[in-house]
């Protein structure tokens, strides 16, 4: 069980889309798995990745430091925006954003797709591609997560 994180209708929707175009070919769980990272990642409120995330919408347009590019595939080629979720979507959404996370991701701050596109998974290497401060946790499907190596993100890993 997470912390409860405050949202409106919009943010409902905004993280249902965002885990139906990340995962939508991995089953609930992986969309779990996803929206769970996400909820982490306003939760943690740690720097320098982190910080100041004040809501769900914060996590999902959040961009990588220094570069403009959305941290999200699904922000970057623009399938977030042609998502339309079920009520069971958006209430998987609700869940999440309500504190109940998907066990097994509940501690990840991040996760990627190393195959887009395929329809198998690349290796998943043992650090995530431009964030050297993550370790390798496990595999799910088409995504790789990644927790941060001890001592980054202490106000998170506690």
């Amino acid at each position: 069980m997470g912390r409860r994180i405050k949202h409106n209708a919009r943010d409902v929707e905004e993280l249902a889309r965002l885990m139906l175009a990340e995962a939508i070919g991995e089953g609930v769980q992986g969309m779990n798995k996803v929206g769970t990272v996400v909820a982490n990642r306003v939760e943690a409120n740690c720097a320098p990745d982190f910080k100041n995330l004040r809501n769900i919408r914060h996590a999902i347009y959040q961009t990588i430091p220094g570069t403009g590019v959305p941290h999200f595939e699904p922000v970057l080629n623009g399938s977030l925006y042609t998502q339309r979720p079920s009520d069971e979507d958006l209430q998987r959404a609700r869940n999440l954003l309500h504190g109940h996370r998907e066990p097994r991701a509940k501690m990840n701050l991040w996760f990627y797709n190393p195959s887009p596109g395929k329809k198998f998974r690349a290796p998943c290497g043992a650090t995530m591609p431009r964030s050297p401060m993550t370790k390798f946790d496990f595999a799910f499907k088409n995504h790789c997560f990644y927790v941060a190596v001890p001592g980054y993100c202490t106000e998170f890993y506690r």
